[in-house]
């Protein structure tokens, strides 16, 4: 696979995940050569292309896409050097997610390497006014004219220099409004918190307007059956979110960002247009509403980023590196689905349009956007477009080859006329799945309590979305790619797929229980119970932390990880482990502090499942403890020896600072990141050293092929690598 690479007419190269056979599992995707080390590109002939010219001569200033040749990564040592900070930009649970996709392990790859700083910022000193950078794309779009172009592309790093694509979202066709809610009927709480922490919502006894579109996917059973996508991040990318309407409130958000003014509300706001948020509210609504006995949504308990990408002030064309900004942005937080309900086609009748042989998988921006979120674990369901009845009749990003792309059908599982059709122009068959996209009921903002209804695979995408979201949350262990197959693969016509349904409705159950790659293999959600969320705490003689029993699928007995945490990144404050449903911490608290508390439960075969609830307290003023927590220790892990080792090696680290206790693991790595053996996992007193043997053997205790490994200490929230060779 080659890296993605900036030519002439944007035609970049990503080889996606390929849906496996029916009957094998998708197998996980590994930090291929393209992601890794490779020389500058050479620079285009004409930098400064032809079409990039035409376009800022009939404009004036138009935005443009400037791409480069490296990321300054000099040669394979140094790139080498530059993916060891990478994790501290990312989220432990992005790194999880990322680390399910290579194996066991997060590896940090090419596309993780920001832009060089002092390339964006020669790029703006030409004057240019700069929209968005991207890592994926090692590129960035800047509104320029001619003058501050030829500047731009004079630079020695500057590889080439395009036009922005643009494009025209794509419209629901509306269905009416239903007339408000009747008085009396439940209304849920609401949540104002952003990073912040609740308990799960509980299961709804009437689904309201809901109950059609969720039966069809089975997403009700999936309910009964206690799934409700809880631990699992959604980013929504649309247009605007009302986030106080009765449907809405309720959902937990952890994240917004408003790509179109740059700023951190992605609701209506001064300059918008009134009814910019009206698509964005009605997506979310489908997919994690909660407003019982008006409309419920099948992932109400997922947590949430909002991302708003479009601008409907104008009929004028959009650029498509909103998408691409959010997804970046995304991922780096740790989203595991992306829905998305806007689909792309360029329609201005000049040279630079798209057409139906741009819908290949790997020539539009947005397509290779939603790819790049795809390979790193992510999700992606997207709108087909509602241009629907002839062949190709697809919008961008719906062509990518390792998505979910969305069609309608109505309550009685017909294909909607206007559901767009494949297939892309190389001949694969789209849509994926489809889902009810005729009436769907969606909340109408900026009425509260007032729930309509609209038709177009904009309103089938979050339904999918939703169903991937529950898939996520059953079988943790699974790839994005083994998601998607098991989605597929159990839709009502897998059997016969065709361009109009492609594998036909999804069916939540089916996936989750009956897919070729098996059953429930993690413990079965659970909640926490006490210190309550958002309750007191008054610290001495301890706290007390409670949970309820979780049940694993196998019937063999369970751990449970108890995470104390500040409100920071990665501060860690206490880790313990038990067989129990209660901990008692008798630690440093510090004073008027707000603290989190998560439970993982841990079967014999290592399967997790994190408890449904992320809990918040707060300290009282005073907690009759005076000292601080001691500092974290100071690590010296030190090079293997023998190395290169044939037979045996020993791996030497020391731990020095105060008197203590922390976790400690030591494993080996290959290059793709699959872990090869875990050497140390346990709790140390520091100070102190520890020389740790290596045979060459795995888990298994088979022998590790010669080649470059690499070990890696954690010691508390900190972790330290070496490489090694084996040579046999």
């Amino acid at each position: 696979m080659r890296r993605l690479a900036a030519c002439f007419g944007l035609g970049l190269i990503v080889v996606g995940v390929a849906l496996p056979r029916p009957g094998h599992a998708a197998s996980a995707p590994r930090v291929e050569r393209h992601a890794q080390y490779a020389p500058p590109a050479s620079r285009a002939p004409q930098v400064l292309t032809e079409s990039s010219l035409t376009r800022l001569r009939a404009e004036g200033r138009s935005v443009l896409w400037v791409f480069f040749t490296d990321k300054r990564e000099g040669d394979a040592a140094s790139f080498a050097r530059s993916l060891q900070g990478v994790g501290a930009r990312m989220t432990e649970h992005a790194k999880a997610r990322r680390a399910r996709e290579t194996g066991g392990a997060f590896v940090p790859d090419y596309y993780d390497l920001p832009v060089p700083g002092d390339y964006v910022d020669a790029v703006a000193r030409s004057g240019a006014a700069v929209r968005h950078v991207s890592k994926w794309l090692n590129a960035m779009t800047v509104e320029a004219d001619e003058g501050e172009a030829r500047l731009i592309a004079a630079l020695p790093f500057v590889r080439v220099v395009i036009p922005a694509r643009r494009s025209r979202r794509v419209a629901p066709v509306p269905d009416g409004t239903a007339p408000p809610a009747p008085e009396g009927l439940e209304v849920p709480p609401i949540r104002t918190e952003i990073q912040g922490s609740a308990p799960s919502l509980p299961k709804p006894t009437n689904y309201g307007a809901s109950v059609t579109p969720l039966t069809g996917i089975n997403a009700i059973a999936a309910h009964d059956s206690g799934w409700s996508a809880a631990t699992v991040i959604v980013g929504m990318f649309d247009s605007g979110f009302d986030k106080s309407h009765n449907a809405t409130s309720p959902l937990l958000r952890i994240a917004e960002y408003d790509f179109v003014f740059h700023d951190g509300e992605t609701a209506n706001q001064a300059g918008d247009a009134a009814a910019a948020w009206d698509h964005g509210t009605g997506t979310w609504s489908v997919l994690g509403g909660y407003y019982p006995v008006n409309m419920i949504g099948p992932a109400f308990n997922a947590r949430f980023l909002l991302a708003k990408t479009e601008d409907i002030r104008s009929e004028t064309p959009v650029e498509e590196d909103n998408w691409v900004a959010a997804a970046e942005w995304a991922d780096s937080i740790g989203v595991d689905v992306i829905s998305s309900s806007l689909a792309y086609f360029d329609f201005d009748g000049t040279a630079n349009d798209y057409t139906y042989a741009n819908l290949d998988g790997h020539t539009t921006v947005v397509t290779l956007g939603a790819l790049m979120a795809a390979r790193r674990g992510i999700v992606v369901a997207n709108a087909m477009g509602n241009t629907g009845g002839a062949p190709g009749s697809l919008w961008a990003p719906a062509d990518a080859d390792s998505i979910l792309s969305c069609g309608a059908v109505d309550s009685n599982n017909i294909i909607a006329s206007f559901s767009s059709r494949g297939p892309t122009f190389d001949g694969r068959t789209k849509p994926e799945v489809v889902a009810q996209g005729v009436s769907t009921p969606w909340a109408v903002a900026g009425m509260p309590s007032v729930v309509g209804s609209a038709s177009g695979t904009s309103l089938s995408t979050p339904l999918v979305g939703g169903a991937a979201a529950l898939v996520r949350e059953a079988h943790p262990e699974w790839t994005a790619a083994q998601v998607r197959q098991a989605l597929m693969t159990t839709a009502d016509k897998a059997a016969t797929p065709d361009n109009n349904y492609g594998w036909g409705r999804v069916n939540v159950v089916k996936a989750i229980y009956g897919s070729t790659l098996g059953g429930i293999v993690a413990p079965k959600p659970f909640n926490l119970l006490v210190p309550i969320n958002n309750g007191t705490v008054s610290k001495p003689p301890n706290v007390t932390f409670l949970w309820r029993k979780a049940f694993d699928p196998q019937g063999s007995a369970l751990t449970y990880k108890l995470q104390l945490r500040g409100t920071a990144p990665d501060s860690s404050i206490f880790e313990a482990t038990t067989t129990d449903t209660t901990v008692v911490y008798t630690g440093y608290l510090g004073p008027s502090k707000v603290y989190e508390w998560t439970v993982t439960a841990i079967d014999p075969e290592l399967n997790e499942r994190v408890s449904k609830d992320r809990f918040r307290f707060t300290t009282t003023s005073t907690t009759d403890v005076d000292i601080p927590p001691p500092a974290p220790p100071r690590v010296t892990l030190f090079q293997n020896r023998p190395n290169p080792l044939r037979s045996s090696t020993q791996i030497d680290f020391t731990m020095v600072g105060p008197s203590g206790s922390v976790p400690v693991t030591l494993r080996i790595f290959d290059l793709s990141g699959r872990l090869i053996r875990t050497l140390v996992n346990s709790y140390s007193a520091v100070p102190n050293g520890w020389s740790v043997p290596w045979d060459g053997l795995d888990g298994n205790g088979r022998r590790s092929a010669s080649g470059i490994y690499y070990y890696q200490l954690t010691v508390g929230r900190n972790t330290y690598s070496r490489s090694l060779v084996l040579l046999r």
